[in-house]
């Protein structure tokens, strides 16, 4: 059951895409992302190339860490869910 589970949420090749097309579904979506690029490179034109891209990724980075904090902050509950799930399977 985990490999299975596992291979659902974490291991699955088609996710990106996925999750692209479902993004692309909804118009206030791809409107806040054209307006970031469109302000993107506005600040880039006036910081400079490597001040702005200096920034985006620490700013990147940052936002990949506080995603992954709440997503650990969310993994013991659906641990217990899972592991629930599982002995009732077995």
């Amino acid at each position: 059951m985990t490999d299975k589970l596992k291979m659902l949420f974490v291991d699955n090749p088609e996710i990106d895409e996925a999750i692209q097309d479902f993004c692309a579904q909804y118009p206030q979506y791809l409107k806040i992302k054209q307006e970031f690029y469109e302000t993107a490179e506005e600040i880039a034109a006036i910081a400079g190339y490597d001040l702005y891209n200096r920034f985006e990724q620490c700013f990147g980075i940052y936002l990949a860490r506080v995603t992954d904090l709440y997503y650990l902050f969310g993994l013991g509950l659906r641990q217990e869910v899972l592991s629930a799930l599982q002995s009732e399977m077995a």
